[in-house]
């Protein structure tokens, strides 16, 4: 057996023949019409203008900047040079307008060589820098000649201007830089100053010492005070103690005892008091002498108290004892000492203590600067390293730009014209011989067969299809499917029945691979298969037929088989085409009540299982036609009762379900059935979709006993009657000598 990839090639061949025959045609007819074509005349030898430049060698340099300069000029692009002063000054020079002498400079410039990739403009040599110009655009060869020349000289004084103004630039570029720095420095250098200004003081006294030692003497004057004014107030606590009075009372005691106004009236008032007294033991109170002298002691009184107001003042610095200067201006000599001397201490405590708060001040201000000693520190050091900075930059960019100033002298071209442009001639290419036309049409066929068996072998592998029973095979045991048969296309000897694939006659040769499919299914799927259910991937595949021969097969070999018919999205089941059988129209009205054999149908089930007879043991459920709502018939009870039905009183219930691919109505009975069987066919099973199937029903978990291949092509001699048994085991390998790809005749039944 030819090869599965030859076999693709002839099927390709086969249904592409008229697109290879187009492809062997047009490119046959193109050798023809190249044919056709005349042969090219010899031209005439072109005299081109020829010019070189050399790109300067590094010279000797005194100046960075010059070094600079000329590395950057050496690589500088020709092309960056070209500009529009340029070709202005170009045009001026040779009498062309602009636009003529942009075309000849576009025109010059393609015809610049490329320079080698393996070299570099720092390793190469002399002759791998020179760049060699062509230009052959002049209406003369003398006016080529001159433009190409001018051309050179400009490219020359252009690449001087250019590293001239480079260098201006970066001269300018120095200048105003240097002058920012400058301020920046100045800026820097003011703010340093400053700070020294002001901190400068600070910062000498700490690093000399002398503000610690301030703070250490403040410390120690600090401890005398402290013991001067302990002193004071322990005296003054001792004199308070003796004379009862405060320091301020003591002050007022003294000025009132000192005041002679007061120490007079303070005589009267004491004389009036011995008369009062004398003479209230002899007059009584109302006695005129009595009022008289109680009036003169009222009124000394009062004097006395106003004249105490005058002594002590009205500035309310001290507050004179309340309602009694009499008493308050009773002091005598030794107690009026004592009372100077606790004023004396008072006015001494208040010195003394005004000398500690100031001590105490001036000992606080020395600790804070002290403390902040290290952080002046820290910014006069910041403060010096910006200045330093700044005095780095400036003294750099200064030495650049004198170092830029001094390179003006060594600036120049950065190319130089080594051989000025002159005339060669280019002798024109040589015309091949003329190829004989009888080769070019020879070797057009020979193309025009590759390319359309090309094009014939690319569809083939692109086919999607699984095209012959060897693919089938191998794709099923990759997967691990079984393969139950490889049936054969039935073809019946009677004219009424040659369109029709069914095996009408037990003894039909074709019984025995429908025999072994059976065989295979209960050896497969075990003793309790009872309801099977026949689907394929695709339409077209011989589902119909392969459910309808397996069920007559089923039915010959004594068992009682029926086949129930639910693919009801077909408008012409197989039970008309082949049995003339059909729903009864009064039934087949409701779908749901056409199933209903315990309700509608309980009086005569031969309204719904209809037996055939020419064949005996087999029944049909016959298909109510074509029906929108299948998803809700097949999902109904009464689908669910009839097949729980059928599994009881029959051997063998084969269902017909539509493809796979079209509607899931055969995955809504799947509960119901022991197995399913995928019929393939060779041709028209597509391998994508085949696989994913599979593959969902092996992920799935669902009943798969196995596939089926269909329509495969065998010899007579294999058909004919044989007297051997017939073997129950599966088609395999060791019989392929016997198998060869079946014809593509389309089975008449509809899948």
């Amino acid at each position: 057996m030819a090869p599965p990839i030859v076999t693709r090639f002839f099927i390709s061949l086969n249904e592409h023949k008229w697109l290879g025959i187009v492809v062997f045609a047009v490119i046959t007819g193109g050798s023809f019409l190249f044919t056709l074509v005349p042969e090219p005349e010899r031209q005439e030898d072109k005299i081109l203008a020829f010019g070189r430049l050399s790109v300067n060698s590094p010279l000797p340099t005194f100046t960075s900047a010059g070094e600079e300069l000329r590395n950057q000029g050496r690589l500088t692009n020709i092309q960056d040079i070209i500009s529009q002063q340029v070709i202005q000054n170009i045009a001026n020079r040779i009498d062309f307008n602009l636009r003529q002498t942009e075309r000849a400079v576009a025109d010059l410039v393609l015809g610049l060589p490329e320079e080698p990739e393996n070299q570099t403009r720092e390793n190469s040599d002399t002759s791998a820098r020179l760049i060699t110009f062509r230009y052959d655009g002049g209406r003369t060869p003398e006016e080529s000649r001159t433009v190409l020349q001018v051309f050179l000289e400009e490219i020359v004084n252009e690449s001087y201007r250019v590293n001239t103004v480079r260098l201006q630039n970066k001269i300018t570029d120095l200048q105003r830089r240097l002058a920012e720095v400058q301020e920046d420095v100045e800026q820097a250098e003011q703010n340093y100053y400053t700070y020294i200004s002001n901190e400068g003081a600070l910062l000498l006294s700490v690093q000399d010492g002398s503000l610690f030692g301030g703070i250490t003497s403040s410390e120690q004057q600090k401890r005398q005070l402290d013991v001067v004014l302990s002193g004071i107030d322990a005296e003054i606590e001792t004199l308070q103690q003796q004379l009862q009075l405060t320091p301020e009372e003591a002050y007022v005691s003294s000025a009132l005892s000192a005041d002679p106004i007061i120490a007079n009236l303070r005589a009267l008032i004491l004389q009036n008091d011995l008369e009062l007294q004398r003479l209230q033991t002899d007059l009584r109170e109302d006695h005129p002498t009595m009022v008289e002298l109680r009036e003169q002691k009222a009124l000394n009184e009062r004097l006395i108290e106003e004249r105490g107001r005058e002594v002590i003042g009205t500035d309310r610095v001290f507050q004179p004892i309340t309602g009694n200067v009499r008493d308050a201006s009773n002091l005598d000599q030794t107690r009026a000492q004592l009372a100077a001397r606790l004023i004396n201490l008072e006015g001494q405590r208040n010195a003394v203590a005004g000398q500690l708060a100031a001590v105490e001040q001036v000992q606080n201000t020395l600790r804070q600067e002290y403390e902040q000693f290290p952080e002046r520190q820290t910014q006069q050091t910041s403060l010096i390293q910006e200045v330093q900075s700044q005095r780095v930059l400036y003294e750099t960019i200064f030495a650049a730009l004198t170092d830029a100033q001094s390179a003006e002298a060594e600036a120049d071209s950065s190319f130089t014209i080594i051989q000025p442009a002159f005339l060669i001639r280019e002798p024109s290419p040589p015309v091949p011989p003329a190829t004989s036309p009888i080769l070019i049409v020879g070797v057009g066929m020979v193309i025009g067969f590759a390319s359309a068996m090309g094009v014939i072998f690319l569809f083939a592998t692109l086919d999607e299809r699984l095209h012959t029973p060897r693919e089938l095979q191998d794709f099923f045991a990759e997967r691990d499917v079984p393969l139950l048969a490889e049936l054969p296309m039935v073809e019946n000897p009677e004219p009424f029945r040659k369109a029709m694939p069914i095996i009408f006659e037990s003894d039909s040769p074709y019984s025995k691979f429908y025999e072994r499919l059976r065989s295979n299914i209960r050896r497969l799927g075990g003793d309790n298969t009872k309801v099977i259910l026949v689907s394929s991937v695709i339409a077209d595949e011989g589902r119909t037929v392969t459910g309808y021969n397996l069920a007559i097969a089923s039915a010959n070999a004594g068992k009682r088989t029926l086949l129930i018919e639910l693919d009801l999205r077909d408008k012409n089941p197989g039970s008309r085409k082949y049995f003339q059988l059909q729903a009864d129209p009064a039934l087949s009205s409701n779908p749901i009540s056409y199933y209903d054999f315990q309700g509608v149908n309980s009086g005569d089930l031969n309204l719904l299982i209809q037996r055939v007879p020419e064949i005996p043991n087999f029944s049909i459920v016959p298909s109510p036609g074509f029906q929108k709502q299948a998803p809700a018939i097949l999902e109904s009870a009464e689908i669910k009762a009839f097949l729980r039905y059928a599994r009881s009183q029959y051997d063998l219930v084969v269902i017909d379900t539509p493809s796979l691919s079209s509607c899931n109505d055969a995955l809504l009975l799947e509960p119901f059935v022991d197995g399913i069987i995928l019929v393939t066919h060779p041709g028209k099973s597509l391998r994508n979709l085949l696989g994913t199937t599979i593959d969902d029903f092996i992920e799935e978990e669902l009943p798969l006993i196995g596939a089926v291949i269909n329509n495969v092509g065998y010899d007579n001699q294999i058909i004919e009657p044989q007297d051997d048994d017939e073997s129950n085991f599966l088609i395999r390998n060791d019989d392929e000598e016997n198998l060869s790809f079946g014809d593509n005749v389309e089975n008449d039944a509809k899948d």
